[in-house]
């Protein structure tokens, strides 16, 4: 099991950088509420996750049910990066935010289309989302550390 690289982990690391890029988004809605013909951002990115956790589930619950029929065939790499032995975990690795920008909002009479209480409020909610991810991959960093230093 590699504890570094594991499908969680990737998964977390995966939402914090969708979280900072809506944060980055969001900061920019705010700076540009008063430009004429600003339209809004946001980054997408939980969908493509959803799907890759979703495709990971079922991937399992398959080779669970192909393990308890027949005897499965192991894979061996004679060298590095020659098999892909983990494709789900590469599926994650692949998904980025996608940045975009609100085509059918306007809010004002000059095309801006920000509405900047919805934007505090938006990025209040994804505070409240990235914070408790954040927590998750700093505790698996000190359980990390503490193995790599005692031993255990």
């Amino acid at each position: 099991m590699d504890l570094i690289n594991s499908f969680t982990s990737n998964v977390v690391h995966k939402a914090l950088d969708g979280h900072a890029a809506r944060q980055k988004a969001l900061s920019s809605n705010q700076a540009n509420v008063e430009t004429p013909g600003y339209r809004r951002k946001d980054a997408l990115f939980e969908d493509a996750l959803s799907n890759a956790v979703a495709k990971r589930q079922s991937l399992g619950q398959a080779n669970t049910q192909q393990a308890s029929n027949s005897v499965p065939l192991a894979m061996k790499a004679t060298q590095q990066g020659h098999f892909a032995l983990n494709s789900t975990s590469a599926n994650v690795q692949g998904i980025q935010p996608q940045m975009v920008e609100s085509e059918d909002l306007q809010f004002r009479n000059d095309g801006n289309s920000v509405d900047l209480e919805s934007e505090m409020a938006q990025m209040a909610k994804n505070t409240q989302r990235y914070v408790p991810q954040s927590n998750i991959q700093s505790r698996s960093q000190r359980s990390l550390r503490n193995v790599i230093q005692n031993g255990g």
